[in-house]
């Protein structure tokens, strides 16, 4: 070890070769930062019925959109830092600019305030591959096993009691006190682990791929714009149109400029590979998928019975626990049966398995949403889909991509997935948005858009199925390395909501 390792890493020497208090609490923060991705999400989510009702806005969408986008176009180029400047620190930036996000969040004075203070939120998800990142470098080998895995199964098991915690702070402190409890947590985590987790003390010479950062952020916003603005402003209109031709060259410029970047925000050429490509768009259609019931499914809870709809059970954020919470509990389950499922057959079964388990909970939850039961029974059902989609993403890029390839192909389908769901959110509410009303009471929507809303959810996952099972199929000649996955990954890595 080096002289510069001896003061920046966990020495190799007496009890430091296994847990001591300072490595446990260093664990604990790291793990935190990883849950508090999940709850940002989820907060916002539940709360969006008593946002919109604040704001008298029917885009509530975006609040999901610039959260997921900003991740998914600012963690490459974070990634990249890290590489050149260290793990903790790039962490602990990210970690700032997310808490100055939810300060504005928790102060904002108009809607479009508080989108912005989204975007900066959206910093945050950096440190779901940082925090692993850092601990691979500086933990003792004896420890990083361990960390590691708690670093991800305790995203699913934190989820359980999470809407009870969301619930409290929403009907107690209203939206803005949930942005403020973010701060102050957010504050708390950034000083523990400056103070329990060195900095690592590999550098590696890396080059941020800006350009292509700005031309797929911009390209997507402005394609976002022009689906949310299509009905008031008219789709025939050209103002519209506008954005679209704008929007489609970004894109364009982007795609072209990483045929020519060397180290490209996302690689594009990955996904000639039909293994690869599977898992991007398995992945990306299962997590746009569940981003429906996510926003709807408090929609249908918290909406009151009296607002003269087919829905609304008028319960409380804190009673809408009772259907959230068993709904993560199902979600762990589903990835726990991937990662013993995993042994036997290849992962691809468990994310067809689990896109139709999501599909059927969408098309129950078209029919049947007027009850608490019903209701229970579309979430369970969805979450215990969402665990097999989302544990068997990881699988299939280990049981595809050698070691030396896994971290920048786990990142270039990472972005493709949480792209993919920061999208969704907006068809989704375009969808809605025809048939809603925004008065007093807040944004009421007819059951022509919940029933939209949910179809889209189907759509999704069936189409995503339906490719596993056909177009992205392997061959036949597939080895035994393909049809089975190497490694068991823990359920809810990855998960923003």
């Amino acid at each position: 070890m080096t002289r510069r390792q001896s003061r920046t890493a966990y020495p190799e020497s007496g009890d430091a070769r296994g847990w001591t208090p300072q490595l446990v609490v260093s664990t604990v923060a790291m793990v935190m930062v990883v849950e508090l991705v999940a709850l940002s999400y989820t907060m916002t989510s539940t709360a969006l019925p008593s946002i919109t009702r604040h704001f008298r806005t029917d885009q509530g969408g975006w609040l999901l959109t610039c959260y997921m986008l900003t991740g998914a176009v600012v963690s490459p180029l974070l990634g990249k830092l890290a590489d050149l400047h260290g793990k903790r620190r790039v962490l602990l930036a990210g970690m700032t600019v997310a808490a100055a996000g939810a300060a504005v969040s928790a102060l904002a004075p108009t809607f479009g305030v508080l989108l912005a203070g989204r975007c900066l939120e959206g910093f945050a998800i950096s440190g779901m591959f940082l925090t692993y990142s850092l601990m691979r470098d500086v933990y003792p080998p004896r420890t990083l096993p361990l960390a590691a895995s708690i670093s991800v199964t305790g995203i699913g098991a934190f989820g359980v009691g999470v809407p009870f915690l969301v619930g409290w702070l929403l009907d107690t402190f209203g939206f803005r006190g949930m942005y403020t409890f973010d701060v102050i947590v957010m504050v708390i985590l950034a000083a523990v682990i400056r103070l329990s987790t060195p900095e690592t003390p590999r550098r590696h010479r890396a080059r941020a791929d800006y350009a292509g950062a700005v031309l797929l952020g911009g390209g997507l916003a402005l394609v976002l714009v022009a689906v949310s603005q299509g009905r008031p402003w008219g789709w025939s209109s050209g103002s519209v149109a506008g954005l679209f031709l704008a929007g489609g060259a970004a894109l364009t410029g982007f795609v072209l400029l990483t045929r020519r970047t060397d180290e490209p925000i996302l690689n594009v050429a990955l996904f000639t590979r039909r293994p690869i490509l599977l898992a991007a768009v398995t992945g990306a259609t299962a997590y746009g998928a569940t981003v429906v019931p996510a926003t709807i499914l408090p929609i249908l809870a918290l909406t009151p019975a009296s607002a003269g709809r087919t829905y609304g059970l008028g319960m409380t954020a804190f009673a809408f626990a009772a259907i959230a919470s068993p709904q993560a509990f199902a979600q762990v389950v589903g990835g726990v049966t991937v990662s013993r499922a995993v042994r036997r057959l290849a992962a691809r079964w468990c994310m067809i398995a689990g896109l139709s388990l999501i599909a059927a909970a969408g098309l129950f939850l078209v029919f049947f949403h007027d009850t608490r039961w019903t209701v229970l029974t579309g979430a369970v059902c969805d979450g215990l889909g969402t665990g097999l989609a989302y544990g068997s993403v990881p699988n299939m890029v280990i049981a595809e991509t050698p070691p030396e390839e896994q971290a920048s192909i786990a990142g270039s389908v990472q972005v493709c997935q949480s792209g993919f769901a920061s999208v969704v959110p907006v068809i989704m509410f375009a969808v809605m948005a025809g048939s809603s009303t925004v008065s007093e009471a807040g944004v009421l929507y007819a059951e022509p858009g919940i029933r939209g809303a949910l179809l889209l959810m189907v759509a999704l996952a069936l189409g995503g199925a339906l490719l596993a099972l056909t177009v992205l199929a392997p061959g036949r000649d597939r080895t035994a390395r393909d049809r089975v996955s190497a490694a068991a990954v823990a359920p809810a890595q990855g998960r923003t909501k």
